[in-house]
């Protein structure tokens, strides 16, 4: 067991703040643990109540479960439905403990293992949540939009694996092409050779001077990089991509933000 006494005190002090003293009796009867405060025949501070008694049943059994089961108990999102802030701060609290010993309490209220974090560093840009992060940011809304329950479970890659998607269904509705990828992008902005013949046009570009290509070449390339880093992800994660990286996701996202930022200076040609 890699959970040790001080581990135990700290997850302790921190529940003990979310329950009552007779929560903390529904809890104990819930999870079989021994009320040694029944025993002794006075009320000890709540967290030293929930600190002996969790470290005893952790004891007696072996095992680290009965510290996630105190935890998932009062861990309930249905409690904190109309408290985001509180349920934000108490996943917080509780990885600021268990995520230096490779467990994570995550928004479906389970502790689930992760990675150790080895430094103060990494586990302070860890505990900083994506949604906190792209709060910051003023990212363009149909990134958002396509990975809302990928960001509130913090699965960094499928987050910008999903925007990625939304990218690509965006440029299908504006050309009206059933394609993907770098043929959809080919036949979407034909710009290469006479007669010009783009399925999706950048406002008051007429293609009529190097300066007005070099916006489409521009849009292209942008849209590229979505499919190249992001997209097409198995040839490319390992060598420059983490998907467990908060910063890599966050560069991910910018980037087909920018690429949506573009298009919103596009008009499909069947609206010309």
């Amino acid at each position: 067991m890699n959970i040790d006494n001080q581990d135990i005190e700290s997850v302790s002090k921190i529940l003990g703040e979310e329950l009552s003293g007779s929560d903390i009796t529904k809890m104990f009867l819930y999870l079989s643990f021994i009320d040694h405060d029944i025993k002794r025949g006075f009320t000890n501070t709540k967290w030293k109540r929930l600190n002996e008694s969790i470290s005893e049943k952790c004891v007696s059994t072996r095992k680290v479960r009965p510290l996630f089961d105190a935890i998932e108990y009062v861990s309930k999102p249905h409690r904190y439905i109309n408290r985001q802030d509180s349920w934000s701060n108490l996943l917080n609290n509780i990885n600021s403990t268990l995520i230096f010993k490779g467990y994570e309490l995550k928004d479906d209220g389970r502790v689930h293992k992760t990675k150790v974090a080895q430094t103060f560093t990494e586990a302070q840009n860890r505990l900083k949540s994506l949604k906190e992060e792209i709060d910051t940011l003023n990212l363009h809304d149909n990134v958002t939009k396509y990975c809302t329950e990928e960001l509130l479970n913090e699965d960094y890659f499928h987050a910008v694996f999903e925007a990625c998607k939304g990218l690509f269904d965006r440029i299908r509705e504006l050309s009206g092409l059933n394609l993907d990828g770098y043929p959809l992008i080919d036949k979407a902005f034909n710009i290469d050779k006479k007669p010009f013949q783009p399925k999706i046009f950048i406002k008051g570009n007429n293609l009529s001077n190097q300066d007005e290509k070099n916006q489409y070449y521009g849009l292209i390339s942008s849209i590229k990089t979505c499919l190249y880093l992001y997209r097409n992800h198995q040839a490319h994660i390992p060598k420059i991509y983490d998907k467990l990286s908060l910063k890599d996701a966050m560069r991910g996202l910018i980037s087909v933000s920018l690429a949506h930022e573009l298009l919103d200076r596009c008009v499909s040609i069947n609206d010309l």
